[in-house]
């Protein structure tokens, strides 16, 4: 990641005469306070209204999400992060009216949403990413009552959501992505009363477990996307109270963990294995009926990280791996137990929790733990002082993580960071003042942020591995003292410059294969070489970044 100053070129008035479209080609009144040598941010559009809470699935290198532009009402557009791949999918309600697209969900090479329509009310939709796949995948709620699909979840190759058919109540069904394959698989309050399945959460053994208020109160189900393998896992509150397992987190197979109240303990930490027996409280750690705060699960390698209070203590950084013995305190982030650290925006970048937290004397910042006290530290405090740095949300893009970020200097703009001080940085000050960006969603290499520029919400995009990739030149070889490339002669690389810091390691190839023991940057041509072509692979490394190889043209070397 080369950064390196720029220099503004126009005035802030010449913002607005250059418009939008000048912006998307990076061009405006203010440069990066620092730019990266291979990518920085890309406006793809501005529109009149875009909600990032009604949902945004990536569809392979591209995104599915619901907006407003110049003309037409509120409907699914698609994005590949530039101004000529972002276009409206379908109209689905022709004209100035909205379909109010919400709830996309990414299941295999489609995407499902819902959408309204005044002839069947909100049902659920599907796109292949095109207009003509994008349709009705069924009327579940007869004429135009709608069935307010939600809870859409993808397990397997098929689709589980909640819908009321207007006959059964909200209860749980299952989709791909057809009429014909679209029917309800677990009826768990028989009549007309919802058991409103919740938290659908599938593991890699392709169960899913959920909250549903079925006979025996709100308690955890699992399915297989099957009427026949959707039952209850175990009435953890029995006597008809209600348990309302919350955070449904997937932990290893087909394990999950939550919080529960088995009404004798409180609200606690639990697991299951799908079975009755396997259902268990973890550990107690408010003891007695007392509850205990928790809020923020989220998978992080092999365990789950998550909020927690405690006794004397207010909420900070707890983990599990689903024992009692592995679960407890990371790090009191906020020492002496009367103030919380507020974490937040747990997320999992390549095995290691990146979050954000606010400790005293510095406002709400990046932090990363690898489950250790000792190896639980500040990222970096961007706004240095009390004033928050980061509001959230994170997003992880491979071993990267993608934020919106506010300075002083520049306001809330995009930021990027791969875990080094050094390598948390502004991507671009796209306006000057603040355009309150946040990041949505990552999608291929790429991370899809939201802000407002000139008043419209506006989507960028920043493909973050690229932004890590080393900057590198593209060598050459020299014979040394010049001449032709003979047996006997010697060729050194001429590498070029790449980016400061990094390293660099040498091999020589003949007719494109390595040349054993030849790692120096120079090579002495041997008779093996005559009437073959030798280059050389220049690899680049630096912490934090992805490593880069070039080879040079090859050189033909004489017969004689």
């Amino acid at each position: 990641m080369r950064t390196s100053p720029l220099k503004s070129t126009t005035t802030t008035g010449a913002v607005v005469a250059l418009g939008l479209s000048a912006l998307a080609l990076g061009v405006g009144a203010t440069a990066p306070a620092s730019a990266h040598g291979n990518t920085t941010a890309v406006l793809a559009k501005s529109f009149s209204s875009m909600d990032p809470e009604n949902g945004v699935a990536a569809l392979g290198n591209r995104v599915v999400f619901a907006a407003t532009a110049e003309t037409g009402g509120n409907e699914p557009w698609i994005s590949d992060g530039t101004p000529a791949g972002t276009t409206m999918l379908k109209d689905i309600v022709p004209g100035a009216a909205d379909s109010i697209p919400r709830n996309f969900t990414t299941v295999g090479s489609r995407v499902y949403f819902t959408a309204e329509t005044a002839a069947t009310g909100e049902e659920l939709w599907i796109t292949d990413g095109t207009t003509a796949g994008t349709k009705l995948v069924a009327n579940i709620g007869p004429n135009a009552l709608g069935s307010d699909p939600t809870s859409l979840t993808a397990v397997g190759n098929r689709l589980v959501f909640a819908a009321d058919d207007n006959v059964t109540g909200s209860e749980l069904w299952s989709s791909g992505g057809t009429a014909a394959t679209t029917h309800l698989i677990g009826n768990l309050r028989p009549g007309a009363d919802s058991s409103s399945p919740r938290e659908i959460t599938l593991t890699s053994n392709g169960t899913a477990f959920f909250r549903a208020f079925g006979t025996s109160g709100t308690e955890l189900y699992r399915t297989d996307g099957t009427q026949g393998g959707t039952i209850l896992v175990k009435d953890i509150q029995a006597g008809g109270g209600n348990a309302s397992p919350q955070e449904i987190t997937h932990l290893s197979g087909g394990s999950v963990v939550f919080s529960a109240d088995d009404g004798l303990t409180g609200r606690e930490v639990w697991r299951s294995d799908g079975t009755a027996a396997g259902t268990v409280l973890v550990k107690d750690v408010t003891p007695g009926v007392s509850s205990t705060d928790l809020s923020k699960f989220t998978k992080v390698g092999a365990k789950v990280f998550y909020s927690s209070t405690s006794p004397g203590q207010e909420a900070e950084l707890f983990a599990t791996n689903g024992t009692a013995g592995g679960t407890g305190l990371v790090k009191d982030l906020a020492p002496g137990g009367a103030q919380s650290s507020f974490v937040d925006s747990i997320v999992d970048v390549g095995g290691t929790a990146y979050f954000t937290a606010q400790v005293p004397g510095q406002g709400r910042e990046l932090w990363t733990s690898n489950g250790t006290a000792a190896g639980t530290r500040l990222v970096r405090d961007i706004d240095p002082g009390a004033p928050s740095g980061i509001l959230g949300p994170l997003v992880a893009n491979g071993r990267f993580v993608a934020f919106g970020a506010t300075t002083k200097a520049a306001g809330r703009e995009p930021w990027v960071s791969n875990g080094l001080s050094t390598g948390t940085a502004l991507v671009r000050d796209i306006l000057p003042g603040s355009t309150e960006t946040q990041a949505v969603t990552s999608f291929g290499t790429k991370v899809l942020y939201h802000g407002a520029v000139q008043g419209k919400d506006t989507i960028f995009s920043v493909d973050v591995q690229r932004y890590f990739t080393v900057d590198s030149a593209k060598p050459r070889t020299k014979v040394v003292k010049g001449g032709k490339a003979r047996v006997g002669k010697r060729l050194k690389v001429v590498t070029g410059t790449w980016e400061k810091g990094a390293k660099l390691t040498v091999r020589w190839l003949r007719a494109g294969k390595p040349i054993a023991g030849a790692t120096k940057r120079s090579y002495k041509l041997t008779r093996k070489d005559r009437g073959k072509r030798v280059s050389v692979r220049v690899t680049g490394t630096l912490p934090g970044h992805n490593p880069v190889t070039v080879t040079s043209p090859p050189r033909k070397v004489k017969k004689s």
